[in-house]
């Protein structure tokens, strides 16, 4: 619990105390530390389970399994990224995650920001595409940007996906550009 106060104080001082403007840009942005994951050396934040959402909605559905999905989800200033992923899938099958950005009470998503999602694929992961930008996206407005994420598993195991995931927020006086490294897993049978 001290290690997420400690988080919770250096976000203060780093990002809300020195305030921000529409002005600012990402490059003068300082990347913030990332905690350790209580799970193992990954430097990426590890991601609590939530309980399981719908199945995603695609156009080649046809060919993924109906497993039931699980999320994980990171939690900011001006944002949620929700990662729903599933659970387990079957060796060879083409398979998908999502990645969705909802803005907070009182932000909106901003569409002027070169928003970018590069995934990580583990070993033993075909990803249908690595770097995804704005017109990628499933789904992009104001209040939500929404990114699907095929992938087809060659090997069987747990597999340990990361993924960079830079974005802004904005208010109607302030902007704020983020940078999340996001983490789930997924075991292939």
């Amino acid at each position: 619990m001290g290690r997420w106060a400690l988080l919770c104080a250096l976000h203060f001082f780093l990002v809300v105390a020195p305030g921000c403007s529409k002005a600012r840009t990402p490059e003068l942005q300082r990347d913030k530390p990332l905690p350790q994951a209580n799970s193992g050396p990954s430097p990426a934040l590890a991601l609590p389970s939530l309980t399981p959402k719908p199945a995603l909605p695609s156009a080649t559905a046809e060919k993924r399994p109906t497993a039931t999905p699980t999320a994980s989800k990171i939690e900011g200033q001006g944002f949620v990224v929700e990662v729903i992923h599933p659970k387990e899938v079957p060796l060879g099958t083409h398979s998908a995650a999502q990645v969705v950005l909802r803005p907070t009470s009182g932000y909106h998503v901003n569409k002027d920001f070169p928003i970018m999602l590069e995934v990580s694929p583990p070993d033993g992961v075909e990803v249908e595409k690595r770097r995804q930008l704005k017109g990628d996206a499933k789904r992009f407005g104001d209040n939500e940007a929404a990114f699907d994420l095929g992938f087809m598993p060659k090997a069987t195991g747990e597999k340990k996906f990361t993924a960079l995931f830079k974005f802004a927020v904005c208010t109607e006086t302030t902007c704020d550009p983020k940078r999340e490294t996001l983490a789930w897993n997924v075991i292939v049978k």
